[in-house]
């Protein structure tokens, strides 16, 4: 192996650029892997939940031993009010298409370990600084005094692609395209975790929250059962938050401290905090995902959907990954790494990925901007649901007098049936 240069340089060891390593390495290639973390793993975060068909098609029947937490057969939506909430709780044991609940300072060394594996060099501590280009193609990095060639460069550096910025290749990221991340990580014993949630050891719950965990903003609060953990924090608009000027903080303590929430972390200590930006501007905020030279992968290229009730990144940042080093392969094949050549990677990622993105391209847009639906609609479910149960000793009601008068006072009953509508089309 040239020790000057080398086929692929990856900028990132999270998922996308450790998946694009394994495939690379797998058939071949002299692959590097630059991440500015003291480990793969250290600086990444997710809420999280990682879906297995990505990893089945990075390495078919190969990652029975990743150390995922739990499989998640036991899905819950709650609707919060400042003191109550309204529930949507569904099980699914026989489930087949299986996510696990994942920590990133687990799953990513081990993820990166397999790229090693097949021979793939990971240099962790090392920051890029630049790359060096040449008649207009990306040619490899700058690292410090050091520069390191390379026929092609891909860029997994996560949602803040600085190096790319800098070098022109996308624009600065824009604060409508993307929300803030603020998580909890805290432990508990196993058992504990099984009797609270009604369950067994290694089968694990999702709980999406609207409404008061955000207060009124378009946003969202998560909690995920770990094996001897519980995953708890919410995503914000930043547009919305910056507006508010609430401090994030603030909203992490009522939240936590809400009587929905705090009965499941209830004696549980707190062993990690965290933040982080996420993508969600969607389809219309794509950055050109190829150059010569260069390809944009996972959070560097923007591929997350926030469909409000399931937020999807880590299974298309490998998906991205593979496709990827699909591309950088057939490259090498042709020796051609043209940007008209490596539209190749957009073809590929058009077989899921990009096509997710297009069918769900309004998801953001009504999301973030549909008035109602993290305040009136939060209050409507639980003013409905606490009328349907209340007995005091007056005329009974049919249910469709107490919708109604769930609704009164609050907002147009056609205003209501509009915005179903529209998230029925857009989500």
């Amino acid at each position: 192996m040239s020790e000057e240069k080398f086929q692929v340089i990856i900028i990132g060891a999270g998922v996308a650029g450790s998946a694009a390593a394994y495939r690379l390495a797998k058939a071949g290639i002299e692959v590097m892997v630059v991440e500015r973390g003291s480990a793969p793993g250290a600086k990444n975060m997710t809420g999280g939940r990682l879906y297995t068909h990505a990893l089945e098609k990075l390495m078919p029947g190969a990652w029975e031993d990743a150390p995922l937490e739990r499989d998640i057969t036991r899905e819950m939506i709650m609707m919060m009010t400042p003191d109550s909430c309204m529930s949507i709780d569904s099980l699914f044991p026989t489930m087949t298409q299986h996510s696990y609940t994942v920590l990133r300072g687990r799953f990513d060394p081990w993820l990166a370990a397999k790229a090693e594996e097949e021979g793939a060099m990971i240099i962790p501590g090392t920051t890029v600084d630049g790359l060096i280009i040449r008649d207009g193609k990306v040619c490899g990095i700058k690292t410090g005094e050091e520069e390191i060639e390379a026929d092609l460069v891909i860029s997994a550096e996560g949602v803040n692609a600085i190096v790319a910025e800098r070098a022109g290749l996308i624009k600065p990221i824009n604060v409508k395209d993307v929300a803030v991340g603020v998580k909890y990580l805290y432990q508990l014993p196993e058992q504990v975790i099984n009797d609270r949630f009604n369950t067994e050891s290694g089968k694990g719950t999702a709980l999406l929250c609207a409404g008061e965990c955000t207060k009124g903003i378009s946003g969202g609060a998560f909690l995920y059962t770990n094996k001897e953990s519980i995953s708890l924090g919410f995503v914000i608009d930043s547009n919305g938050w910056k507006k508010s000027k609430w401090p994030i903080a603030d909203f992490a303590e009522e939240f936590k401290q809400h009587p929905a929430i705090a009965r499941y972390i209830e004696g549980g200590e707190l062993i990690e905090y965290s933040a982080h930006l996420i993508p969600e501007g969607g389809f219309h905020s794509l950055p050109q995902l190829y150059s010569d030279g260069f390809l944009l992968s996972g959070d560097a290229g923007g591929l997350v959907v926030n469909r409000g009730f399931t937020v999807r990144g880590m299974d298309y940042a490998i998906l991205s990954g593979i496709a990827a080093a699909e591309t950088a392969i057939e490259a090498i094949e042709a020796n051609n790494f043209s940007k008209n050549f490596l539209k190749l990677y957009e073809d590929k990622l058009n077989e899921v990925v990009l096509k997710d993105l297009k069918t769900f391209k309004n998801s953001h847009e009504y999301i973030g901007y549909s008035k109602h639906l993290f305040t009136t609609y939060p209050e409507i479910a639980g003013g409905l649901m606490k009328n349907l149960f209340t007995v005091d000793g007056d005329p009974a009601k049919s249910v469709m007098n107490i919708v109604k008068d769930s609704i009164k006072g609050k907002m147009p009953v056609f205003n209501v049936l509009k915005d179903a509508v529209k998230g029925v089309k857009s989500l």
